[in-house]
């Protein structure tokens, strides 16, 4: 018999393999198949030369990315595992705990990162393209309000978490409850959304507004894939049974699948789309089997520390292998140092950062130290 905390084990180390399968995609596909956007982010001069076997291999089926492949399981994890801290605490705690969870780690990985191409700009003699006000609205999540780049490259998969957070808070006595139709409800609203913005009688709102409206309604195309995840976590607590499990992930891959569709990404449909249904595959074949998932160190390990590793493997990455290719490291040479040098970066942010603001944000939501806070913004 398996204990109940190895069938929530398959979701945690899901979440270092999805860790893995993003940093591959960056290194071996990324790297050497947009030179121009790499060069451009890390300060550096577009890279020269041929590509490697791996490119080509990766490249094969270029309609196939595991970047976004790691993304989507990314996602589903998140739709899995956020309801159990719903369950036991309230909305304003569970958004305390969350604030402490992501922005602590965030900025101390981002800061690093841009430490990287600080240091790539004097290598190279090249100018950095963000400036503070880029920076600040990077470092708080809220550069898509904005229309401001992204620095980092990865940073929009947290800006979709933080809505996802703020939906399930919204929407958690439903969660709670196990509701089906009030998630329903929201999916096809955001559907509808996402229509009317890119439809033509979305143009009496003014340009700017409605790109600014535009954008932040296709993030939310993410957080209804998220909920996907969210109807296993019912399935797992027998909220709903196997039979409705089925029902309710069908009609939200459909429903899903018509905003991306109707949304300003439409241009990577149904290509990236697709992607995401292999990840929704390959999670539901993990819950399916989470039962012989069983404890193993490599895997825990990676799985401890995907969220630095996710959020320090870009920059860092980049900016060591063209330094260390420049000179005359091989590819892989490169590309091994930078992975010893980027894990142990990730693991000392999760024992310096991630795990004391985890435990910090639990005390001070547990002990209610903004509850006062709290009331006075009610």
């Amino acid at each position: 018999m398996s204990s109940d905390k190895n069938k929530i084990l398959f979701a945690h180390q899901l979440r270092g393999m999805a860790a893995v399968l993003v940093l591959v995609s960056h290194w071996f596909g990324v790297y050497w198949g947009m030179r121009e956007a790499v060069a451009y982010y890390t300060a550096s001069p577009v890279h020269g030369g041929a590509s490697p076997l791996v490119y080509d291999i990766m490249s094969y089926y270029p309609n196939f990315g595991l970047g976004p492949l790691g993304v989507s399981i990314f996602f589903l994890i998140s739709g899995f595992v956020i309801p159990v801290s719903l369950e036991k605490i309230s909305s304003s705690k569970f958004l305390i705990m969350r604030f402490f969870r992501i922005y602590p780690t965030y900025c101390m990985s981002l800061s690093v990162g841009l430490l990287f191409v600080y240091c790539s700009s004097q290598f190279w003699s090249m100018p950095l393209f963000w400036n503070a006000k880029i920076l600040a609205s990077n470092m708080l999540l809220i550069n898509d309000f904005f229309l401001l780049p992204s620095v980092d490259l990865v940073n929009w998969t947290l800006v979709v978490e933080l809505k996802f957070y703020l939906v399930a808070a919204c929407l958690s006595p439903a969660i709670r409850q196990g509701k089906i139709l009030p998630l329903f409800i929201f999916s096809l609203s955001l559907l509808m959304l996402n229509w009317f913005l890119n439809s033509t009688y979305s143009t009496a709102v003014s340009a700017e507004l409605l790109s600014v409206l535009k954008l932040l309604a296709s993030g939310f195309v993410y957080v209804q894939f998220m909920l996907i995840g969210l109807f296993f976590y019912y399935s797992y607590q027998q909220k709903i049974s196997n039979k409705n499990l089925i029902f309710c992930v069908l009609l939200q891959l459909m429903i899903f699948a018509l905003t991306w569709s109707h949304s300003s990404i439409q241009d990577q449909f149904p290509i990236v789309t697709r992607i995401y249904f292999y990840g929704f595959a390959l999670f539901a074949l993990a819950y399916i089997f989470r039962n012989k998932f069983r404890k193993n160190r490599c895997f825990d390990f990676l799985a401890d520390i995907s969220f630095p590793l996710y959020l320090v493997h870009s920059l860092a990455g980049y900016v060591m292998i063209k330094i260390l290719m420049f000179y005359a490291c091989p590819f892989y040479f490169s590309v091994l140092l930078a992975l010893l040098v980027v894990t142990a970066m990730a693991y000392a942010i999760h024992v310096f950062v991630e795990m004391p603001t985890n435990s910090l944000g639990k005390t001070l939501a547990h002990y209610g130290i903004f509850k006062g806070a709290l009331r006075k913004n009610m």
